[in-house]
């Protein structure tokens, strides 16, 4: 039975999380799935000043986020297994 680290679980959340915001955007634009795209907290997004050598990072929470994440749990149950 293989272990993750913690650090490995968390990055791997955060990267799926971001791919399911960019697959969401790319299935809006093509197919028109807008509410794969709406903010699920509205002008209230994640905000974060002087990040590393980013000035601003702006992180908006979207339901296509949430599926990336839910496929990234996925992914990390069944590698454990």
């Amino acid at each position: 039975m293989k272990k993750h680290s913690i650090c490995f679980i968390i990055f791997m959340l955060l990267l799926s999380g971001f791919l399911g915001a960019v697959m969401g955007s790319l299935l809006e634009t093509v197919f028109g799935l807008g509410y794969l795209n709406y903010e699920v907290l509205p002008n209230k997004g994640l905000e974060v000043n002087n990040f590393y050598i980013i000035k601003k990072l702006n992180l908006q929470l979207t339901p296509a986020t949430f599926i990336g994440i839910a496929i990234g749990i996925y992914y990390l149950y069944k590698s454990n297994n």
